[in-house]
């Protein structure tokens, strides 16, 4: 069998199409199952690490893909700065007394995704729909916050939805690898603004 490089140094012929950004994948793939093979007590500089390593080995993926591909757009970069935000966010709430600071990294790192992708509401009665589930969720919540939490809990309430613990880290690590590998195929359709 004779493997030939394709684009982007993938492979047409060996393992599998798409095998080099399979390989580049590798250390996002161990740093996700190092974090729940050892699921670390909470707060330490060692947890803080590991839970930030697999979204540090996305930009480094995503770095390494779009500049291989000759795909550094704009939107892989807004990709790179959200998961950039987004590893912030994870250290940061690491702690307790960062959780205001962590929310804000992860707010950041949404507006850099949902900048990345181009969102914009085609259907202003489901955007109704959507404030005005997100305002009874906050309604709910709004007698058991106080201080800082208010607007915290408000504002980022207004971008996510609250899971448990293994469902949020599993999906969130998922997404983060999947909205990377993205960035770098974005096609010509997207306008660039």
């Amino acid at each position: 069998m004779i493997v030939k490089p394709g684009r982007g140094g993938e492979s047409e012929g060996g393992c599998f199409p798409g095998a080099s950004r399979c390989h580049k994948l590798l250390p996002f793939l161990a740093s996700c199952g190092l974090y729940f093979a050892l699921w670390l007590p909470e707060p330490s500089w060692v947890s803080a690490g590991v839970k930030g390593l697999p979204l540090l080995s996305l930009v480094w993926f995503l770095t390494a893909q779009a500049w291989g591909d000759g795909a550094w757009t704009p939107a892989a970069r807004r990709v790179r700065w959200g998961l950039m935000f987004s590893s912030v966010g994870d250290f940061r709430l690491v702690w307790p007394q960062l959780f205001i600071p962590g929310v804000v990294a992860f707010a950041l790192a949404h507006v850099c995704y949902i900048w990345a992708l181009g969102l914009r509401p085609n259907r202003p009665w489901l955007l109704l729909l959507l404030v005005l589930a997100w305002a009874g969720a906050y309604a709910t919540l709004w007698p058991c916050l106080g201080g800082p939490y208010v607007p915290a809990v408000g504002g980022y309430g207004a971008l996510l939805a609250a899971m448990a613990r293994l469902i949020v880290m599993g999906t969130y690590y998922a997404a983060q690898g999947l909205i990377a590998a993205w960035a770098p195929r974005t096609s010509s359709r997207w306008k660039e603004t």
